[in-house]
């Protein structure tokens, strides 16, 4: 998967591998918000399933909000928040949360 920008909001997509699974990671950037993270099972009937729905996920959270669709996401969702106090203990927190789901 190529990385993917998105404009509203500046933001950014990638896919990880882990030692299990595939994470497809939702990156914004200038906002004080989060990143989106779905987990994938590591075969690749699942990782194109993911990646087709793709756009109907991302339309769903910008039309009903990103607080609706964490009320209804599943199992395989998880979001790491972004930590602005304390900027480089935010980040150090952010990182070590991430590797946690590698």
């Amino acid at each position: 998967m190529r990385l993917r920008f998105i404009l509203k909001p500046f933001s950014f997509l990638f896919l990880l591998e882990g030692s299990t699974d595939y994470l497809l990671v939702w990156e914004t950037l200038d906002t004080e918000e989060a990143t989106y993270i779905w987990t994938i099972e590591k075969n690749r009937q699942s990782l194109k399933l993911a990646l087709a729905n793709l756009p109907d996920i991302l339309s769903l959270i910008k039309a009903q909000g990103k607080q609706a669709y964490l009320k209804s996401s599943g199992d395989n969702f998880i979001r790491i928040i972004h930590q602005y106090t304390k900027p480089m203990n935010g980040f150090v927190l952010w990182k070590d949360e991430l590797e946690n789901h590698l």
